[in-house]
C-alpha cells in the first residue's frame, strides 16, 4: 500500500508549502550523494530488498506491514456503514415504498402506531447513518486505505548504478511511475512535522527513509520537478541509526558499488562495505506472494496473512517498463531471481521447481551449502 505517498501528494495539491512542512524538508539538514552520510556503519534492513546485482539494488516502499490491519479496520468501517444504512432503510425508506417496517428479524405491515419508528428512522437513525459514511470516507480518501485495494501491490524503487537513474513504481495518484537522477537526490533522515518529533520519540513510532527531489528552478514557485521517495526502514520502531544506515548503505551502493561477497561475521558497528550475495533473510519476495509467503514475511499467522491475501486480490503486480531499460542488462527479479540477486524469489521459484539446471546449481553456490551444490551438480 503506498500511505505515506498519498498523504504527501495530498499535502503537495494544497500548497508547496505544505507539501515540504509533512516531511520537514526546509528544517533538518539533507544529505547529498556525494557526502559520507551522518550513520557510523550500513544498515542492511530485513525483509525489504527485492533485489541486488552488480547492475542495480532494487527495495520495496512502506506499507507492507500494515496493509493487513488497515485491510481489516476498512472492511470493519466498510461493514459498519453498510449496518446502518440497512436499518435505515428498514425503519424510514422501506414503510414509505413497500407498506411494511422491518428491524433485523421483525417484519411488519406499516401502521400509524409505527410513525415515531419512521421518525426515528429519518432523523436518529439518519444522523448515524451520515456520520458511518463520512467515517468510511475518511478511512478510504482522508487517510489513504484505498490504497490498499486496486491498485499495485507494492511500491518498487530500483536504483541503477549503469544509468545512474532511480526508478520508481506506484500509483498514478500517488505520484506515479516517475525517473530520477541519482546526482540530485538528497537523504531525508526524519520525515515528519518537527512538531511531532517529541510524540514520535516518545512512542517509537517507525519512520522510513524519504529521498527528497528539489525542483528543478528553485526560484519557480511552482515548485516544477519536486517529488519524494519512500522507502521502506524494515523497522518496527523509531531507529533514527538505522534510517541513516540504510541511506549509507544505498549511497555506498551507488558510489562503490559491492566490494566484499558476503558480510564477515560479527562485523563492527563501523562496517561500510556492500555485500555481492545478500542472505535471504534480507530479501523480500518479488510479485504476488501467497498466503505462506504472507505468514513467512510478515510473521504472524492466521487472520492477518487473510486479509492480506482478500487486498491481493484486488490488486496487480507493478513491471518495470521495458523502454526504461533500467535492469541494465542483468533481467528482472520476476524472470532471472537468480542472476538478478532477488533471493526470496529464487527460493521461492526452486520450491515449485521453476528453476533452470544451471540456476539450480548457481543458486546453491551462492546461497546454498555444499551437500547441496554437490547433489545439484549431480
Amino acid at each position: 500500500m503506498f500511505g505515506r505517498e498519498y498523504e504527501y501528494v495530498r499535502a503537495r495539491r494544497r500548497s508547496v508549502a505544505k507539501g515540504r512542512e509533512l516531511l520537514n524538508i526546509d528544517g533538518q539538514r539533507r544529505w547529498r550523494v556525494n557526502e559520507n552520510g551522518a550513520a557510523e556503519g550500513v544498515f542492511i534492513p530485513g525483509r525489504c530488498i527485492y533485489a541486488q546485482n552488480d547492475a542495480y539494488l532494487e527495495l520495496a516502499n512502506p506499507g507492507f506491514g500494515v496493509q493487513s490491519m488497515v485491510t481489516s479496520l476498512a472492511l470493519l468501517a466498510l461493514l459498519s456503514c453498510l449496518f446502518m444504512v440497512w436499518i435505515w432503510y428498514g425503519l424510514a425508506l422501506h414503510p414509505l415504498l413497500f407498506g411494511r417496517a422491518f428491524f433485523l428479524g421483525w417484519n411488519e405491515p406499516y401502521e400509524s402506531a409505527m410513525l415515531p419508528l419512521v421518525i426515528g428512522g429519518w432523523t436518529v437513525m439518519l444522523f448515524f447513518v451520515a456520520g458511518s459514511v463520512f467515517f468510511v470516507y475518511m478511512m478510504f480518501v482522508g487517510l489513504g486505505a484505498r490504497t490498499a485495494f486496486f491498485c499495485p501491490l507494492r511500491g518498487r524503487v530500483r536504483f541503477n548504478r549503469k544509468t545512474r537513474q532511480v526508478y520508481v513504481l506506484r500509483p498514478g495518484y500517488c505520484g506515479g511511475d516517475k525517473v530520477f537522477a541519482w546526482d540530485r537526490l538528497e537523504a531525508v533522515l526524519k520525515p515528519f512535522p518537527a512538531r511531532l518529533e517529541p510524540k514520535v520519540v516518545r512512542y517509537l513510532q517507525a519512520q522510513p527513509l524519504v529521498l527528497y527531489h528539489p525542483p528543478f528552478n528553485p526560484d519557480d514557485a511552482a515548485a516544477e520537478g519536486e517529488d519524494v521517495i519512500f522507502i521502506e526502514s524494515a523497522t518496527n520502531a523509531y531507529y533514527p541509526e538505522g534510517i541513516a544506515g540504510l541511506w549509507e548503505y544505498i549511497r555506498q551502493y551507488m558510489e562503490e558499488g559491492p566490494s566484499i561477497d558476503v558480510i564477515p561475521p560479527n562485523a563492527p558497528a563501523s562496517f561500510k562495505q556492500v555485500p555481492r550475495y545478500l542472505p535471504p533473510a534480507y530479501s523480500t519476495y518479488c510479485g504476488m506472494p501467497s498466503y505462506a509467503q504472507c505468514r513467512l514475511e510478515m510473521e504472524v499467522s492466521f487472520y492477518l496473512p487473510l486479509y492480506m491475501l482478500l487486498a491481493q486480490s484486488t490488486c496487480s503486480w507493478p513491471c518495470f517498463p521495458k523502454a526504461w531499460q533500467s535492469d541494465s542488462g542483468i533481467g528482472e527479479p520476476e524472470e532471472r531471481p537468480v542472476q538478478a540477486g532477488a533471493v526470496m524469489t529464487a527460493m521461492v521459484y526452486r520450491v515449485e521447481g521453476k528453476l533452470t539446471k544451471a540456476d539450480e546449481v548457481e543458486f546453491m553456490r551462492l546461497w546454498g551449502t555444499a551437500a547441496g551444490l554437490n547433489k545439484a551438480m549431480k
